[in-house]
């Protein structure tokens, strides 16, 4: 939590002014470490930003997709499986070592990583997706030095640095390797340079023809960039693990098998869960094309599908179900398609919450309807739990309720009882201010100001009008559902201060 240092601490004052209203801070949380030493009695911490609804989460992403060129070259690993692939081709009479950057997103240091995408993205181009360099830059700075997040009740603005969670964390983190890692091959001494180097994001795979040039590697690498800091670990018995994948040494080649983390509880959604049965058999399905794709021989896949059968029992899967899925999956496998070329059909797909059977009733009654009427759309049906973990384990911190938009409110009044129901896109501080006819900042009375339901009848009644006068009853960031949800809660409560009576009309009722 050190590099929080670098973060400049703001006041909720100053974070009003500095961001638009009706956006909401990030919020930074930590995750364990637990395959990792501990530090002082303490596990390491990876630090997440839950950047969702910030003012510059949209630019973000826009930006993201512009700069998706520049975070691949000849040295970056696609996934798991690609991995796998290539490796097995490798010359086994190597040494095997791989790399890690010690926490490399907090290290990024931004000036230099803007510098390296406004320069490498404009070398041959003057505009880029409509933009200049210039114009780049500053939206760049602007989604990345603009960021707030809350943490432990404290607003933060990122001045360096970059965190997991922000839509442009991985970005920039895989931008400035692949700019540093090319120099730095190109320019390492022959005598103890890699034959073989991958990396995925900070996890580096190296082969190298001694095991002593692992050492020298490494003191080349943590005196290429200050902000870089590289640990390594060697292979031990013929073996080394890297994404999830255990490298083995063989006479011929290397050999590829599913690894599993010492941390590894084999805990995967238990049968008795209360979600849809599809979701329980596509997880099987998964992690047999896993097993399937990463085992480079059928005696290591079928040590592997053992291994697996057993954790499914201790997760209360049937055997009868265990066996079928697996029959089912390597059926599939012999089974040689032919592609057929089909007129694209249109896609739609609806998210409802689990309620067991019911739920499958429905999702049938949609596929048919759909098929019956709707030839040339198909309907993809998603369920959601209604609960979760994390509703009853909260492990960040959550949003102020003053920090709050997309919001239903009740108003109660203190004298007479009276209450009303209204919504607001902005933050509820500024709603319940104009309400309450003062100013968001400074609390004063504010003249000439818009005539709002509540602020009349706190004049008509007599009385004042504060924050605890209002109790959050709904959210909803899509403005048409907020206008819907505050009709549906008026129709319910008949609130009596509601002379409009609905924001949209109701032809449900």
């Amino acid at each position: 939590m050190q590099n929080l240092v670098d973060n400049k601490a703001i006041t909720k004052d100053v974070y009003d002014k500095l961001t638009p209203t009706g956006s909401s801070p990030g919020i930074m949380y930590g995750l364990s470490k637990v395959h990792k030493p501990l530090v002082d009695g303490f596990p390491k911490l990876r630090l997440i930003l839950s950047a969702i609804n910030t003012p510059t989460y949209k630019l973000a992403k826009f930006l993201v997709n512009i700069m998706e060129p520049l975070t691949k070259d000849i040295y970056t690993v696609k996934d798991t499986f690609s991995f796998a692939e290539e490796i097995r081709t490798q010359d086994s009479n190597y040494w095997m070592s791989s790399f890690d950057v010690d926490s490399l997103f907090t290290n990024i240091p931004l000036d230099e990583t803007i510098g390296i995408c406004c320069d490498e993205l404009f070398q041959s181009k003057d505009v880029v997706s409509g933009l200049s360099k210039d114009q780049f830059r500053n939206l760049l700075e602007l989604a990345t030095k603009e960021s707030f997040f809350l943490l432990n009740g404290q607003y933060y603005k990122q001045i360096d640095g970059v965190a997991m969670g922000s839509p442009l964390g991985l970005t920039l983190a895989n931008v400035f390797l692949c700019h540093h890692e090319k120099h730095w091959l190109d320019n390492c001494p022959n005598e103890f340079k890699p034959l073989h180097f991958k990396r995925y994001v900070d996890d580096v795979f190296c082969l190298f023809s001694d095991e002593q040039h692992v050492n020298n590697f490494l003191e080349y690498l943590n005196s290429r960039h200050p902000n870089m800091s590289f640990t390594f670990e060697n292979e031990v018995d013929n073996s080394l693990p890297f994404l999830d994948v255990k490298v083995i040494r063989s006479d011929l080649h290397f050999i590829t098998s599913i690894y599993h983390k010492p941390t590894f509880s084999g805990v995967y959604t238990n049968y008795r869960s209360f979600i849809p049965d599809l979701y329980k058999r596509n997880l099987v399905s998964t992690l047999l094309f896993r097993m399937f794709t990463v085992c480079s021989s059928w005696e290591l896949l079928h040590r592997e599908v053992v291994n697996f059968k057993s954790i499914l029992r201790k997760n209360s899967y049937p055997k009868h179900l265990t066996e079928k899925l697996i029959k089912k999956f390597f059926d599939n496998v012999k089974r040689i398609k032919t592609p057929v070329a089909t007129v694209p059909k249109q896609q739609f797909t609806i998210v409802l919450p689990y309620l067991g059977k019911v739920s499958q009733k429905v999702k049938r009654s949609l596929e048919l309807l759909t098929k019956k009427y709707l030839h040339s759309s198909t309907i993809t049906v998603i369920f959601k739990s209604p609960s979760r973990l994390r509703s009853v384990f909260s492990f960040k911190d959550k949003l102020p309720a003053y920090l709050m938009s997309g919001v239903i409110y009740q108003y109660t009044c203190s004298s007479c009882k009276s209450t009303y129901i209204g919504k607001t896109s902005r933050h509820t501080h500024h709603r319940f201010s104009e309400h309450a006819g003062v100013s968001p900042l400074t609390g004063k009375i504010v003249q000439g100001q818009n005539s709002t339901t509540v602020r009349d009848h706190m004049l008509a009644c007599e009385t004042r009008v504060c924050s605890d006068n209002f109790i959050v009853i709904g959210r909803d960031n899509n403005k048409a559902h907020l206008k819907i949800k505050e009709s549906l809660f008026i129709k319910k409560d008949n609130p009596n201060l509601n002379i409009q009576g609905k924001s949209v009309p109701l032809a449900l009722f």
